[in-house]
């Protein structure tokens, strides 16, 4: 990639809502459902909330997986050191993507969490950029 880093940065801050649902804790007084604003090229970071990290929660060594892109929309993931409180950085908590906006399509994308016990949980929404340009 030789262009610079996209102005537009679009956060996702994993977390679990009172129903146990995974939402985006970005404000944690109005949590929103897990979308991705994919309407132009853009940084994607995502980043486990306090909450999780708290509970012991990491991302897996892989954390995400974008179904079906090979390589064109989404970049490789970048570790991005992250800490809460400005303490020492909370290992595998924080990653960014870099979006293209290459090809138009709907996408899965998997994010690998590991829970304190280390069991794996795995997320899969699906996202829709609908406006990717025309190679």
């Amino acid at each position: 990639m030789t262009e610079p880093t996209p102005s537009k940065v679009v956060e996702l801050v994993i977390g679990l809502d009172s129903n146990f649902n995974f939402m985006n804790f970005l404000h944690p007084d109005r949590p929103t459902r897990l979308s991705l604003d994919l309407s132009e090229r853009c940084e994607l970071v995502f980043t486990l909330s306090d909450q999780l990290i708290n509970a012991g929660w990491t991302f897996q060594s892989r954390p995400v997986k974008f179904h079906r892109d090979y390589g064109i929309n989404f970049s490789s993931f970048v570790w991005v050191p992250y800490s809460i409180d400005g303490g020492d950085p909370d290992v595998r908590s924080r990653f960014k993507v870099i979006y293209e906006d290459q090809r138009m399509g709907e996408y899965t994308y998997s994010l690998y969490m590991q829970d304190n016990h280390g069991q794996k949980v795995d997320l899969d929404p699906d996202i829709s950029n609908g406006a990717g340009r025309v190679p």
